[in-house]
């Protein structure tokens, strides 16, 4: 099988992973929930959404609506921390800026039943062998520790990070998270890398038990899953020089794309558009260190979208932009560089 081939085939694994974890839990009676936009203000303590807790918050969370039976969703997301890095060529980000997170959310009672529904997806949905996944819990957590113990799983990581590691927020005032984490081991270093959590939040006073969420990122499933060098290999792009191991241009594209499907545009009139502008100039600026002619950058940015996600609305928003603001984005990379440079990441 061809790289690109290869790369096709992976999408649709992941496509399929996404498409098995909303079979499996509607199927276990928990109702779907329709996602959100990435670029949505639904929830204010985001910039963008960047966790599935995002779309459940308003309806279903905050006015303690969840129903019995629990929901599931599958929600685009985007995570913003690479881009303060992304002209320094002395970083390589771990993670992808652009993922789906496939979560759910229980109420409390059901704690037992969605431990048992999620090892079940695991072994025999996600097709896990039960050696390659790791528990990693703190043993203070005692509800959890137990939880663990009672279903006797094979791989269990006691105590081998500081407290916050198990702990999340849901940016809700007054509620917290203890969580235990699940690790997938990678295929070929045979390394654990994590991939989601299984949580019960909590009132932050009285310690009550609120609701259960559990919830994974698709491509940190498949890159250990299949033994891939990074997360972005998950995604279709057609072969070229410039990108085969560029893994923050691939991040770039389809984070710039994903934004600009949902019609947002570069300005500096807000910080979702001021964030989508340094993706877009990150693009500019990798295609013109690979002396990428227009019309190549043009058809690798119409083939990732069309491959990705299925048609194409941003490539010539973005082609025309390149074309109109060029001196403009020269001149901000430029600053950028030189600022890098100064502080010695740049050498």
């Amino acid at each position: 099988m061809s790289e690109e081939k290869e790369s096709e085939w992976l999408n649709d694994c992941r496509n399929n992973l996404v498409a098995s974890y909303l079979y499996h839990y509607r199927r276990n009676g928990y109702r779907e929930v329709e996602s959100l936009p990435v670029t949505s203000k639904e929830d204010d303590s985001v910039i963008f959404i960047g966790a599935a807790v995002s779309a459940l918050k308003k309806d279903y969370i905050l006015p303690q609506k969840i129903p019995d039976g629990g929901l599931v969703i599958a929600q685009p997301s985007v995570r913003t921390r690479n881009i303060k890095s992304m002209l320094d060529d002395n970083v390589q980000p771990k993670w992808g800026s652009f993922f789906t997170n496939i979560d759910t959310v229980c109420p409390y009672a059901q704690k037992e039943e969605a431990f048992n529904q999620v090892l079940d997806f695991f072994y025999n949905r996600a097709r896990i062998n039960p050696d390659d996944l790791v528990l990693r819990v703190r043993s203070q957590d005692e509800e959890l520790f137990q939880l663990i113990k009672d279903r006797n799983c094979r791989e269990v990581e006691v105590d081998a990070n500081p407290e916050k590691y198990y702990r999340h927020t849901v940016g809700i005032d007054g509620i917290y998270g203890e969580n235990f984490n699940f690790a997938v081991r990678h295929k070929y270093t045979r390394q654990y890398s994590d991939v989601g959590n299984f949580i019960i939040f909590r009132d932050k006073q009285s310690k009550k038990p609120l609701f259960i969420e559990v919830g994974f990122g698709d491509t940190v499933i498949i890159q250990a899953k299949y033994g891939l060098n990074h997360v972005m290999d998950c995604y279709p792009f057609a072969r070229h020089p410039a990108l085969d191991k560029n893994y923050k241009f691939k991040d770039c594209i389809i984070t710039s794309q994903a934004m600009m499907r949902e019609g947002l545009l570069p300005s500096s009139r807000d910080e979702q558009s001021k964030i989508l502008y340094k993706y877009l100039r990150a693009v500019y600026y990798f295609a013109k260190q690979a002396q990428m002619k227009e019309q190549e950058l043009a058809k690798i940015l119409y083939q990732s979208e069309a491959k990705i996600f299925g048609d194409v609305r941003a490539e010539p928003k973005m082609m025309r932009l390149f074309a109109e603001k060029k001196n403009r984005i020269e001149e901000l990379n430029n600053s950028t560089l030189m600022s890098l440079y100064k502080k010695g990441y740049n050498r």
